[in-house]
């Protein structure tokens, strides 16, 4: 039987499957990395490979029988490699603090040609091309020997079959590609304004397509067996929306981790530019995340109103909120969330936090609910920018194991069917399968959910504070509410 491997490269573990020809997952690994983010800013490819080769060694004889291997990784991430193909020096990561210096030198230079072309608001998450200039002038050595200018992708791809390569949902995030119309390519104006050579730039490979084989050296470094196909291979998220099954139409999925995404897969390519926005895996589709930092406003509130600190705090809180009388939510006070910089489609540059209509006859139990309900109301504004209308049930993904209070929450307050999906190895399953696909006709099956649906009675309560809450929200922020899609 024919087996496929997934290599997930996230930002602090990679996770492997092999995947039978069925679509079944029949091996599962995870190795850590914590290494790799030791220099601020920068991230080390060794300890990549080291968490790779652990991964793969944990699979044990599942590996044996593959006939090929998909890969994914976190993004955007720059990566110089050199001649051979090799790491030359350390990865820039994008929340690097000194790439900010390049991107308020360089990004108001760009024409709106060349703005608009890449699909994106004007940020440093989006403008990682920034690497280059950062790498030029602050690190010579790594820069001189640098004979390829790619991203966390190409470094997988090239350890694995020592061929060079960039996908469009990476290569979405540099800020020198064009996102709108991709047959395009890179936008040489940008390319000319950071002085990077052309030369240096891999070539730009659908995530579906074959990039090369496992190379003797990879198979005897890693376990593979040697000359097998190995796919281009896409960023993470798009990986998992490949194992969802998303395409333009279908349902949407939804991230609850430290942040919260929401994605959207479209036809054409939303103009907008207000949510982060990418190619998607195959040619003629665009995929939209809607990002806050949905997890990290929950923590503060748990810490700051006395649930306490870690998950425990979170998990206390939200069990108070969800136990709540409906007469008591009605008047429980609001929480603007936004306790840090936040990512598109909300673009705020500093924090914008606080809690509106506390009182002193205000309960703890109000409280809570003021927090949770905080979080998830921005969430489903978000929702409404990133998701069209009418698109039925949402996949939500996240670590919610026998927890029924989170889910049932966010269905109430989003009006909205959720299907919960336990899987934790999305990005792992997407990237083998896309391999399978090419290579063998690979069909995944529908992933595994279970259905919470909304309470007509919570549906109403909610809806009268959607309205109050939106009119409190843009008196706290100062700012329009986000445009529906």
């Amino acid at each position: 039987m024919s087996t496929f491997v997934g290599i997930d490269l996230g930002t602090s573990a990679t996770k492997a499957v092999v995947v039978d020809a069925g679509g079944e997952v029949i091996a599962r690994a995870r190795c850590a990395h914590p290494a790799s983010r030791s220099v601020h800013g920068r991230v080390d490819p060794q300890a990549w490979a080291q968490s790779i080769r652990g991964a793969l060694a944990e699979l044990g004889p599942a590996v044996d029988g593959a006939v090929g291997v998909g890969i994914d990784v976190h993004c955007p991430v720059a990566v110089p490699l050199d001649a051979a193909g090799r790491a030359c020096g350390l990865g820039v990561v994008w929340d690097n603090n000194i790439l900010r210096y390049y991107f308020n030198q360089y990004s108001q230079r760009r024409s709106e040609q060349a703005l608009a072309a890449t699909g994106n608001h004007p940020s440093q998450s989006t403008f990682m091309a920034l690497a280059h200039p950062y790498l030029r002038n602050h690190d010579a050595d790594a820069f001189a020997r640098m004979t390829t200018f790619g991203m966390a992708g190409t470094w997988l791809g090239a350890l694995l079959t020592g061929e060079t390569a960039l996908d469009p949902t990476q290569a979405s995030y540099s800020g020198i590609f064009n996102t709108l119309d991709p047959g395009q390519g890179w936008i040489q104006e940008t390319v000319d304004l950071l002085e990077i050579d052309p030369g240096a730039l891999p070539p730009i490979k659908h995530a579906v397509e074959i990039l090369g084989q496992v190379t003797p050296e990879a198979a005897a470094d890693l376990g593979l067996p040697a000359g097998i196909p190995v796919s281009v291979g896409s960023a993470d998220t798009p990986a998992a929306s490949y194992a969802l099954g998303t395409r333009p139409g279908t349902k949407p999925f939804f991230i609850m981790g430290t942040t919260h995404v929401i994605n959207s897969c479209l036809a054409a390519p939303d103009t907008r530019a207000t949510a982060l926005q990418r190619c998607g895996n195959r040619p003629g589709e665009w995929l939209i995340n809607g990002v806050t930092n949905g997890g990290d406003a929950l923590a503060t509130g748990a810490l700051v109103t006395g649930f306490g600190g870690e998950g425990r705090g979170v998990a206390d809180m939200i069990r108070t909120a969800f136990e709540i009388s409906r007469e008591d939510a009605v008047t429980a006070p609001f929480f603007i969330p936004h306790v840090m910089r936040e990512r598109g489609p909300l673009w705020f540059e500093a924090p914008c936090a606080r809690l509106i209509d506390i009182t002193r006859e205000t309960s703890r139990a109000q409280v809570a609910r003021g927090i949770v309900d905080g979080v998830l109301l921005v969430d489903r504004m978000v929702l409404g920018s990133c998701v069209p209308k009418g698109s039925g049930s949402i996949y939500v993904t996240g670590a919610f194991g026998a927890d029924a209070a989170f889910p049932q929450m966010l269905a109430d307050i989003l009006d909205a069917d959720l299907d919960l999906v336990d899987e934790s190895y999305l990005p792992a399953i997407g990237a083998a399968g896309m391999c399978g696909a090419t290579v063998a006709g690979l069909v995944l099956p529908e992933v595994a959910s279970r259905r919470v649906s909304p309470r007509p009675d919570w549906v109403a309560i909610n809806d009268d504070r959607w309205d109050a809450f939106r009119a409190s929200w843009t008196q706290a922020t100062g700012r329009e509410l986000l445009p529906e899609i």
